[in-house]
C-alpha cells in the first residue's frame, strides 16, 4: 500500500519529503536532481515513502543514487531506448 503518490505532486514536494530525513543537507544534490531528473526524484519519494521503517541511512544511499543519475543526465551518460 502506496502512503504517497510523489507523481501528482510537484518535484519540490519530493525534495522537501527527501530532504527532512537529514535535515536539509542533501538540499542542494537534491535540488539538482530535481532540474535533471524529476521523475526519478518523485519515484525514489514514492518508493520511501512506501516503505516501512526506512532509515536515514538507507535514504543517504537514495540521495546519492540521484546525485549519481543527475551527473550522467548533465554529461549526457543516459542511455536512452528508440522506438522500436
Amino acid at each position: 500500500m502506496v502512503k504517497d503518490n510523489f507523481f501528482s505532486q510537484p518535484v519540490g514536494r519530493a525534495v522537501l519529503f527527501l530532504n527532512g530525513f537529514h535535515f536539509g543537507a542533501n538540499l542542494t544534490t537534491l535540488n539538482r536532481a530535481a532540474n535533471l531528473v524529476p521523475k526519478d526524484v518523485k519515484g525514489f519519494a514514492t518508493l520511501v515513502a512506501s516503505t516501512p521503517d526506512v532509515t536515514p541511512d538507507a535514504v543517504q544511499d537514495v540521495v546519492n543514487l540521484l546525485g549519481d543519475y543527475a551527473h550522467d543526465a548533465e554529461n549526457n551518460l543516459i542511455f536512452k531506448l528508440q522506438n522500436q
